[in-house]
């Protein structure tokens, strides 16, 4: 009875533990190859408990679901107007075929390696079609950065998805540096194209200052031009107001007015500090001629 109880604790312990190395559970994070004395035998996508051969029988092996990232070392490449950079890029990157990056690829590190040589095989090729001035410009417009990271996604993805099951998310370049025998010839023209633009900005500020000051001068010589016309137009009432006075005082008292205008003009010629030899029978002698009017008298 007491072996046959032994017997039965072995058997609960073996089937326990060939239970615990056979159910294992797979995260939604993870793809999973189980292989079988190093043959893949499955491919798990989806996450759950599953079963499998317990012990060395059958190996889990797990690979991330989610985008990795890598940067390339920097490199020096010719563009294509024969201009050297020194450049270097970074790929987002995620596994799209879990049995096809098993077996050529086998792990994370291994993956890196492989991407990181044919990203800088494709920046080199696509780098062939754009000059310095497509990499760094003051000109927005000739800048084609975008343009460059884009065709090197699409020259990478499409390779590394067909052989060694990897998609390429997203690819950038991350720095850009210039050797020196391209440093001198990069800063000239650099300093050429912003000599270039404040040309043109103080050319195009001379002009608005050429039409401002116009503008100032047509509008100046239209206010001066109705300030005359109104100075004129006072005046010439002004005289008229004058000249209907005098006819009136003239006609009231022409002695008397005529004294008026003598006296106005006395004072207008004999200014002070002024000298005037004159014959006695002038007219303008004709009130001041005191003697004569006496004998007038």
């Amino acid at each position: 009875m007491k072996k046959a109880y032994i017997c039965i604790l072995v058997a609960i312990a073996i089937s326990v533990s060939v239970l615990y190395l056979s159910v294992f559970t797979v995260d939604d994070r993870d793809w999973v190859v189980i292989t079988q004395f190093g043959k893949p035998v499955k491919t798990i996508t989806e996450p759950g408990p599953y079963f499998k051969l317990p012990g060395f029988l059958q190996t889990i092996n797990k690979f991330d679901k989610r985008i990795n990232m890598f940067e390339t070392q920097p490199i020096q490449l010719l563009l294509g107007d024969k201009n050297p950079v020194v450049i270097s890029c970074y790929a987002a990157w995620q596994i799209q075929d879990p049995l096809l990056f098993f077996q050529v690829v086998g792990n994370k590190n291994n993956a890196e390696i492989k991407l990181s040589d044919m990203v800088t095989s494709s920046l080199g090729i696509v780098l062939g079609d754009y000059n310095i001035k497509n990499v760094i410009n003051i000109d927005k417009a000739d800048i084609k950065i975008d343009e460059i990271e884009k065709a090197i996604k699409t020259e990478s993805s499409v390779r590394s998805e067909k052989k060694y099951g990897i998609k390429i998310i997203k690819t950038g370049i991350q720095r850009v540096a210039y050797p020196d025998i391209v440093m001198k010839s990069v800063y000239e023209r650099m300093k050429s194209e912003r000599r270039k633009e404040a040309d043109k900005l103080l050319a195009e500020g001379q002009e608005e200052a050429s039409n401002i000051h116009f503008e100032a001068n047509k509008i100046s010589q239209s206010i001066n031009a109705k300030a005359k016309k109104n100075a004129l137009i006072i005046k010439g009432e002004g005289d008229k107001a004058v000249m209907k006075i005098y006819s009136r005082a003239y006609s009231e008292d022409a002695e008397f007015f005529n004294l008026i205008r003598s006296l106005d003009m006395y004072k207008k010629v004999m200014a002070d500090n002024t000298t005037l030899i004159l014959s006695t029978e002038s007219e303008i002698f004709k009130y001041l001629n005191l003697g004569r009017g006496e004998e007038k008298k």
